[in-house]
């Protein structure tokens, strides 16, 4: 039996690797930020390179610092990664990120019809995010296409594949046959041989990563999406708000769901569960940038969220341009109804509910497509028991917190293991006459936004 497991989280900023004894124990995390992210214009890079040494870096470290004898790997990576690969998988450029934006300049010239039935097909929403849709701008004949998952995988263990929720999130993914999509394959001119196998997310294989030096199983694991959503795999009736740099609000169901108006994704998780939801540009952004303008920090915003200054400035919180709820990539922020009674602190609160309402309009709009009546958060936000507060009176829904030190890593343990969640939350209830005050509030900010 595996004694440990390395839980392997490779973001966008970051990689995280959390080892855990076979009780799910944390014993220990490594985690190291990017230096080589190249973030201009319409670009956002990573170099894979660089996650490949941190994570054999951090993995080195852990089997030496604990005297490991064997280990178990979980993979879990972000969405919507591209990395093109000549036939002998080498690199060809630069891993492309969800935030990179070439692609869009073609979006004007796909038919309304056409977009609509690519996104009926397969569930992700026709963006510059879309990697189908950057690959209509960066592909070049004769190449592969591979991602952050099957990348690591095929580096690990020798085989080329990537896990169902990753392969969904492409937009080359039929939902119907849970395949590659042929016709945009077509349209692309590539072939299946061209992308990596499709495998369950329990799929595991045995490292020959020689440098390891102890027996590993990889087990290629599934999507942080999915991962975030699967921490709280012992409730009912619930849907998970992860907020970060982005923010996104997703729940499980047992069927697809799309719909044009909304333009949600629906992602498969196997052939019985499907990843429905909606994702932002604007998270915790918003916050890191307030603390920029106005010389500030965390702490102070979450005073601010307790105190609640009274005022009726309205924030339009589009810094970073906008995916859902109005698919808008040249959108701008605004702050409306300033008057002389605004104080300094009266404005970043604007601030802050701006972003608050911007999540709850996507809540509404997740709740109109799937019902539930409950939100597990995610994220650093947990830690601000303020904003914790004001997320739950906006929201006017409970909100389930994870006692557990890195919680996030958990949920792709839970799904491949096929186990339920500890159930230890900490439980923050909306308080009604707050709610009640606030009402009126996102009723202004819905009239500026509509």
């Amino acid at each position: 039996m595996i004694t440990y497991i390395a839980s392997i989280d490779v973001g966008t900023t970051n990689t995280k690797i959390n080892l855990f004894n076979r009780e799910y124990q944390l014993i220990d995390t490594f985690k190291s930020s990017y230096q080589k992210i190249n973030h201009q214009n319409d670009l956002y890079e990573m170099d894979f390179d660089e996650i490949w040494h941190i994570v054999t870096d951090g993995l080195d470290h852990l089997i030496h610092r604990y005297q490991l004898a064997e280990l178990e790997i979980i993979l879990t990576t972000a969405m919507h990664s591209v990395q093109l690969l000549d036939q002998d998988f080498n690199l060809f450029g630069q891993m492309v990120t969800w935030a990179d934006r070439r692609g869009h300049e073609l979006l004007p010239q796909l038919s309304k019809t056409e977009k609509e039935k690519v996104y009926q097909r397969t569930g992700t929403p026709i963006h510059s995010m879309n990697p189908y849709i950057k690959l209509l701008s960066i592909y070049q004949s004769d190449m592969k296409i591979a991602s952050i998952k099957d990348l690591l995988f095929y580096r690990l263990t020798g085989e080329w594949a990537i896990d169902l929720s990753n392969a969904s999130s492409s937009g080359l993914l039929n939902l119907a046959t849970l395949d590659w999509d042929r016709e945009l394959l077509t349209q692309l001119g590539l072939s299946v041989n061209d992308l990596p196998k499709i495998r369950p997310v329990n799929y595991a294989v045995k490292s020959f990563y020689k440098s390891l030096q102890i027996p590993i199983k990889v087990i290629i694991g599934t999507s942080d999406g999915v991962s975030s959503n699967y921490i709280f795999n012992d409730l009912n009736y619930h849907a998970v708000l992860s907020i970060g740099t982005s923010h996104a609000i997703r729940i499980v169901a047992d069927s697809p769901s799309t719909n044009v108006d909304l333009n949600n994704f629906s992602y498969a998780i196997d052939a019985y569960h499907y990843l429905i939801g909606l994702a932002s540009n604007n998270g915790a952004d918003i916050l890191t940038w307030a603390c920029d303008i106005f010389k500030t920090d965390f702490k102070e915003l979450n005073e601010i969220c307790i105190n609640r200054p009274a005022d009726q400035a309205v924030f339009i919180p589009y810094i970073n341009g906008e995916r859902a709820p109005i698919w808008q990539d040249s959108a701008s922020a605004n702050l409306l109804n300033l008057t002389r009674s605004a104080s300094r602190e009266s404005i970043l609160y604007a601030i802050i509910l701006g972003m608050l309402f911007n999540i709850k309009v996507n809540v509404t709009h997740l709740g109109d497509l799937v019902a539930f009546d409950k939100i597990g958060l995610v994220g650093g936000v947990t830690q601000m028991t303020g904003l914790t507060q004001l997320i739950a009176d906006v929201l006017n829904k409970d909100l389930y917190i994870p006692q557990m030190e890195n919680a996030e890593t958990m949920g792709t343990i839970h799904l491949a293991h096929d186990v339920l969640s500890n159930g230890k939350y900490t439980v923050i209830q909306p308080n009604i006459e707050a709610a009640k005050i606030l009402a009126p509030l996102f009723a202004q900010y819905l009239q500026q936004v509509n």
